[in-house]
């Protein structure tokens, strides 16, 4: 209950936080407020790292079942890089040997508080070594999610076009949200993800006015992280009831 306190505050709070992720960041902080810090942003690692992996191997596949000579050239192979790039990145997160070495390389750079902070982080990130069904079954939860947002989209572009996208939806869509999230420009990645959804809209064949219609729909998703302002505004009131509170008399006890 209280990761999903902090999580519908870190949604809220990214509205104003440049890209996506910054939802990561808020939730992390709050709660390494209440827990060890280390395993708190080695948990936000763990998860944002193989949730970009999951959106890179949908997309993979996705790419796969679309006709590809419609796709710019070597679009599909700048795909296959990435998702070898985020493998290895993920598979590079448990090893201590790699990271031993970058550590001794850098830790003349850094000084020794953040130093002792990026140490137990990279702790925090090394316990899920051994927790594989952990992390098998975070990974098969996150494949669950990001096909409910394909398939999501897939019926608001039938009730606009009335064909049925998936498969474009399935290359396009993780595409645009790892974009989104890795470019820290606009707060909550406004803007980006609009354009990158008008050349999916083009590569598709639907028309401006279908754009339209599709991004005011999702104007009224993001007002919904409007939602996550009740946590926060709770939480203000209760410290503020807290403050206000009388001291106890210890004579009457």
């Amino acid at each position: 209950t209280r990761v999903l306190n902090h999580h519908f505050s870190g949604i809220f709070y990214s509205i104003l936080l440049p890209t996506s992720a910054a939802q990561d960041v808020v939730r992390s902080v709050l709660i390494s407020k209440e827990n060890d810090y280390g395993i708190s942003w080695g948990s936000t690692w763990v998860s944002r790292i193989l949730g970009l992996l999951t959106l890179a191997i949908l997309s993979v596949y996705g790419l796969f079942l679309i006709d590809n000579n419609s796709l710019p050239k070597n679009f599909l192979m700048s795909v296959i890089i990435v998702f070898i790039m985020l493998s290895v990145l993920f598979l590079l997160s448990f090893s201590k040997n790699v990271t031993r070495h970058i550590r001794l390389k850098t830790s003349k750079f850094i000084p020794a508080k953040a130093a002792k902070i990026i140490e137990d982080v990279r702790q925090g990130v090394y316990i899920y070594r051994n927790k594989k069904k952990t992390l098998c079954f975070v990974f098969l939860l996150t494949v669950i999610i990001q096909l409910l947002l394909v398939g999501s989209t897939s019926l608001v572009l039938v009730g606009i076009s009335g064909k049925f996208f998936f498969s474009e939806c399935l290359a396009y869509i993780p595409l645009i949200e790892i974009l989104s999230m890795s470019i820290p420009l606009t707060p909550g990645g406004l803007g980006i993800r609009e354009a990158l959804t008008k050349l999916m809209f083009n590569q598709i064949g639907l028309s401006n006015e279908q754009l339209g219609v599709y991004i005011v729909l999702g104007f009224l998703s993001t007002a919904l992280k409007l939602v996550g302002g009740i946590p926060v505004l709770f939480n203000l009131a209760y410290k503020g009831n807290t403050l206000k509170s009388p001291p106890i008399d210890k004579s009457t006890l």
